[in-house]
């Protein structure tokens, strides 16, 4: 059970506000558990994939079941029938039955949704729909009570299945037929390839957002109305199938609940059909907020970490951003105490652009919450946790998450066993250090001494790491969503604090030149890796991947750089969101429970 959990990352069009409490149940039997003891009041909402929700920015009040990879047993009972959760994705189901030589299911493959979503709204694809092969479903009531109900006792009609609030699939049998394995399995791969000429698989949408009209398409209609890559903020009816709304980047839940609100009333003027909607809408919508909700702001920057220099240039750049965008805003370069600094400003919440030590590792943070002021970014665990370079990497290691090989260096007794452990090439930290200040290659056991003696300068612990060869890229989180991935090349020995901030033949490529699949999967992993820290609002996440094409996380920043060298802006930028829509959105983060 998490709590305030953004929601974004759990949709396929990968928007959505917070959700009050977001629960994954282990099993059945701890779900079950689970619903009988919440209060009789407590909303609850269910969700597998998100592959066809739109959830509103201003998130879902109450709980959030999500059964992704929870409710995931699947197996034959039988000839011909298989037994299936709700938590098991549809295209599993096809490829299993395919295996077990059993034919029927193979339309399953297309739909990019969980058997429990596939039951509540009569899924379909290329032809067939779910409840022509569903035989009997296994119901949880409200009370937590369990009970079997046969097919046809269920309305169904096109894209819909009448059910009752308080009752939710866990399970269903499918009947099926028996058939050849290999036919099979290549007639899934014929839809597979089908969809993906026809449908933009590699940009986030909710698949199909219109119904069919009887005896017409709703592409069709959307596609002569004019509307093809038709764009509204970040959202945009696809070119390649125009009954897709695609994320181009950046676009918000109101961004596509216009769109799709847009292309009703275009078709409805140009054809008389009123389209409607396949996609299921929830949650509330987000109170924008204006430049006089925020108050007077503090824009704490400077510091006494040796990231000083570093932290007024972004400063100054935010700063600027916000009284461009209306904000009462006011720069504190901080020289000393934070609360010196503090006093007599009458201010009503802080910009923390801090970065280093004092103003990115829970201190100012700990301080803001004693005097219940509130702040952008973590909160005082997580940005302990992300300063400190070597318990991240003990969060992550045992959230079996992968970083690499380590060694810790008291002093230089401890050279020979660190060389033995890890070999060379190496990379010498310090662990509450940023932005590169005080890291070194080393190649042999005099480079390790020399690493060892400028680390142990900065006064905090001290190891060496594994030296991964590979290209670096880095990934920025914001409100619970990864932006386009940034690969970094640089002629220097590695991304040192010269090459971070001065010099002009450092490159970034966004795009970052993986394949589509691959820049999710380091987006995915950036979340979690963030996840396990308990990171909020934003952050940056540096990660290699190695010759063998394993990822390998290097380190977490809570506040990150905001200068014309900075990553998470060009990101940003990349993403449909400009310098000064991006402070304001971080901003935004200091209005957290």
């Amino acid at each position: 059970m998490r709590y305030n959990e953004s929601l974004a990352s759990y949709t396929s069009w990968r928007v959505g506000g917070i959700a009050d409490k977001f629960y994954q149940p282990a099993d059945k039997a701890d779900l079950i558990c689970v619903v009988q003891n919440l209060p009789e009041n407590e909303p609850l909402f269910w969700m597998g994939l998100g592959s066809n929700l739109l959830i509103r920015d201003g998130g879902i009040r109450g709980t959030v079941i999500n059964t992704k990879n929870r409710l995931k047993i699947c197996e034959r009972i039988d000839d011909e029938t298989i037994y299936v959760e709700a938590g098991v994705p549809c295209a599993l189901v096809a490829k299993f039955c395919a295996e077990q030589g059993l034919v029927g299911a193979e339309f399953l493959a297309g739909i990019p949704g969980t058997m429990g979503g596939a039951l509540k709204m009569n899924a379909g694809a290329f032809g067939g729909e779910t409840w022509e092969i569903v035989q009997t479903v296994e119901m949880l009531n409200r009370r937590g009570e369990v009970f079997t109900k046969s097919a046809n006792e269920f309305e169904v009609s096109y894209r819909h299945v009448n059910l009752k609030n308080d009752e939710w699939f866990l399970a269903t049998t499918l009947k099926l037929k028996r058939g050849d394995t290999s036919e099979s399995q290549q007639n899934i791969k014929a839809l597979l390839a089908k969809r993906a000429n026809s449908q933009p698989t590699n940009q986030p949408s909710c698949g199909s957002v219109f119904k069919n009209p009887e005896n017409d398409f709703a592409a069709r209609l959307i596609e002569v109305t004019g509307l093809k890559v038709f764009k509204i903020g970040g959202a945009q009816v696809s070119e390649k199938h125009a009954n897709f709304i695609i994320n181009a980047g950046g676009a918000t839940a109101d961004d596509i609940e216009k769109m799709i609100a847009h292309v009703q009333a275009q078709v409805m003027q140009k054809h008389g059909i009123l389209l409607q909607t396949e996609v299921c809408i929830v949650g509330e919508k987000l109170n924008k907020k204006t430049a006089r909700d925020f108050g007077k702001v503090a824009v704490l920057m400077g510091g006494n970490a040796a990231e000083r220099e570093v932290s007024l240039r972004s400063g100054k750049a935010v700063h600027n951003a916000l009284i461009e965008k209306g904000v009462n805003a006011i720069a504190v370069d901080v020289t000393g105490n934070f609360i010196e600094a503090l006093a007599n400003l009458n201010i009503d919440r802080v910009f923390n652009i801090i970065h280093g030590r004092g103003g990115e590792d829970g201190v100012l943070q700990a301080i803001l919450d004693i005097l219940n002021m509130p702040y952008t970014g973590s909160g005082v665990l997580a940005s302990a946790l992300a300063m400190d370079k070597l318990r991240t990497k003990l969060c992550w290691r045992g959230a079996n998450l992968p970083t690499p090989n380590w060694f810790v260096l008291k002093n230089e007794s401890d050279i020979d066993a660190c060389i033995e452990a890890l070999g060379f090439p190496i990379i010498v930290k310090p662990s509450l250090e940023g932005s590169s200040v005080g890291m070194s290659k080393a190649k042999n056991r005099a480079e390790l001494v020399d690493a060892l003696n400028v680390a142990l300068e900065c006064n905090c612990e001290v190891y060496a790491e594994s030296w991964v060869t590979g290209d670096e890229y880095t990934v920025g989180v914001l409100q619970g969503e990864a932006l386009p991935v940034i690969r970094l090349e640089t002629p220097r020995e590695f991304y040192d604090y010269e090459a971070k901030y001065n010099s002009t033949t450092t490159q970034y490529h966004c795009p970052c030149g993986l394949k589509a699949e691959q820049e999710k999967e380091l987006q995915e992993l950036a979340l979690k890796a963030s996840d396990i820290i308990g990171v909020e609002g934003w952050a940056r996440v540096d990660v290699f991947i190695d010759q063998s094409g394993q990822a390998q996380l290097i380190e977490i920043n809570t506040v990150p750089g905001m200068t014309d060298h900075s990553l998470v802006p060009m990101a940003a930028k990349h993403a449909g969101i400009d310098f000064n829509e991006l402070v304001w959105r971080i901003l935004e983060t200091s209005f957290r429970k």
